[in-house]
């Protein structure tokens, strides 16, 4: 094989290993992480919204690959609230974005025992990991 054929397969990867990602978070300093770390992990984002009820219908109109959410948003409807009605409807993988720890959400806010949850601050490794966990789900 020569440089460029594995040029060539890399490339291909990449394209066939990208998603569709819709954030749905309130904090600007989040966002602004979560953007950078998902275009160097070669993912677009292809929505953004900080409301629950905005999220679904985006959810719905967009139909990404993947969902990247917190737990608390702005408006009348939590993430967790937001999350459960959009896996229901359009079965699209969750990632709840908290500062808590999984432990005390899985009790508290009765996620189910195979969420995939990010604690903040959002770091490169962490992310990658998630993606993974919720793809093997």
């Amino acid at each position: 094989m020569n440089f460029s054929t594995i040029h060539t397969i890399n490339s291909i990867e990449n394209v066939l290993n990208y998603m569709d990602i819709l954030i749905v978070e309130n904090k600007d300093n989040t966002i602004s992480d979560l953007k950078a770390i998902l275009q160097v992990l070669g993912h677009r984002v292809v929505g953004l919204t900080s409301n629950g009820i905005e999220a679904i219908k985006i959810a719905g109109e967009l139909n990404p690959d993947l969902i990247l959410i917190n737990i608390k948003l702005n408006g009348e409807m939590s993430g967790v609230e937001a999350a459960k009605i959009m896996v229901s409807r359009y079965k699209i993988p969750i990632i709840f974005i908290t500062v808590f720890t999984k432990n005390c959400l899985t009790k508290s806010l009765q996620l189910p025992e195979n969420a995939v949850t990010i604690s903040e601050p959002i770091r490169k490794e962490h992310l990658e990991y998630c993606i993974s966990r919720v793809l093997e789900n």
